[in-house]
């Protein structure tokens, strides 16, 4: 059998769940059935991590866990062999030491078969163990194989059971998360529609054959109108954030910030420094780090006081690992503010430099598309000093 990187199967083994979980009959019956087949004192269902063997189930003695030099499984899952018979343990020069460890002087006997996940990686053993030296003949063999297919047969619904529990959890945190939503979005297209209703009764009531003196009027619904409309495209966004796959490509970060620069048209005065050096190529999702720039950007330019709003965009890479910065002199935020940036249930409370409240949709969806390309976020920032958020590769 090919060997295993040690590391690789601990990370499998610990989806499982398995160390320090509570006794179950169905393993406890099977140690029972493995020490009767081969007439043994000791059977064990073992599993091995970095420093300890730790016994599901056991038979013949009372500790729950040993260290792992005392192991004679964590040898087995080592040399990855399907059935392994020692008759003589203290005449094998590998078993031997392990065997003067756990106080055996002379002959001792020990019997495993490995326990595979369905990729073949060895997760533990169904082994047996007696102090005098014996073998096993192919019945006995035969038996002890058919009682590790049946524990595999448990560890795999096991862990099956667990990943549906997990995706329970997940689809009833997203149940609550949309309740909370939904009443959110509710609220918001109702505030705009009842003032464009409010505006059109008003125009009914003051009915002039001078256009002018309903003017007022036409601008508010006409604003109202807009504030709808860049309401929904931004639910739209989010929606797509949430639920777009992703679409890997090479592409230049520094032509991409360029790009993204250029798009952002809010304000004429608004300086963007673009420090990315031109060899850095990311092979990522193009539109994903497109639609972050965009709203990074365009909030740094939006929530700024100054006559000259400045964004500095940075990127280096940092032990293989690429850091991006987005850097802007404006407002800044509290830290309580920074706390909820990414709550789609938080209320935006500051008005931007054109006088508008944000729907914090924005913020949502560059969360989840950080997310998404396998990124980290961290914010800093200081009120009247502006904001800096930095994107870590995981």
């Amino acid at each position: 059998m090919k060997k295993i990187e040690e590391a690789n199967r601990l990370q499998i083994v610990e989806q499982y769940k398995i160390f320090d979980s509570k006794a179950e009959i169905a393993y406890d019956d099977i140690t029972f059935l493995a020490s009767q087949i081969c007439k043994t004192a000791i059977s064990t269902i073992t599993f091995v991590d970095e420093k300890r063997q730790w016994f599901k189930s056991k038979i013949g003695f009372e500790h729950q866990e040993s260290p792992k030099e005392m192991s004679f499984c964590a040898l087995s899952i080592s040399k990855n062999e399907e059935v392994i018979v020692i008759p003589n343990l203290m005449e094998d020069k590998d078993y031997s030491p392990i065997g003067k460890l756990n106080g055996l002087e002379k002959d001792g006997f020990y019997a495993s078969v490995i326990l595979y996940d369905e990729d073949k990686i060895p997760l533990g053993t169904l082994c047996v163990i007696d102090f005098e030296s014996k073998t096993l003949n192919d019945d006995q063999i035969k038996g002890l194989k058919i009682l590790g297919k049946q524990v595999e047969h448990l560890l795999y619904l096991r862990l099956k059971n667990r990943l549906l529990q997990l995706n329970f959890e997940s689809i009833n945190q997203k149940f609550n998360e949309l309740n909370k939503f939904s009443g959110r979005i509710s609220h918001d297209l109702h505030t705009p529609l009842n003032q464009l209703i409010n505006l059109v009764e008003l125009i009914d009531l003051n009915k002039t054959d001078d256009f002018k003196d309903n003017q007022e009027y036409l601008n508010l619904i006409a604003s109202s109108t807009q504030n709808l409309k860049k309401y929904i495209e931004s639910l739209l966004q989010y929606y797509k954030s949430e639920h777009n796959g992703k679409s890997i490509q090479n592409f230049s970060l520094h032509n991409l910030v360029n790009e993204v620069a250029a798009l952002t048209n809010i304000d004429a005065n608004a300086e963007i420094i673009n420090e990315v050096a031109p060899n850095i190529i990311i092979s990522n999702d193009k539109s994903a780090f497109s639609q972050i720039l965009l709203n990074l950007i365009t909030n740094g330019i939006k929530y700024n006081e100054n006559k000259i709003p400045q964004i500095i965009i940075k990127g280096i890479k940092v032990k293989n690992k690429m850091q991006i910065e987005v850097s802007d002199n404006g407002i800044g935020m509290k830290p309580t503010e920074i706390e909820s940036i990414f709550n789609p249930n938080k209320i935006i409370t500051t008005k931007d430099r054109f006088g508008n409240y944000g729907n914090g949709l924005g913020m949502v969806t560059v969360k989840n598309l950080i997310d998404k390309i396998n990124f980290d976020v961290e914010i800093t920032s200081e009120i009247e000093n502006g904001t800096t958020f930095t994107l870590v590769e995981k």
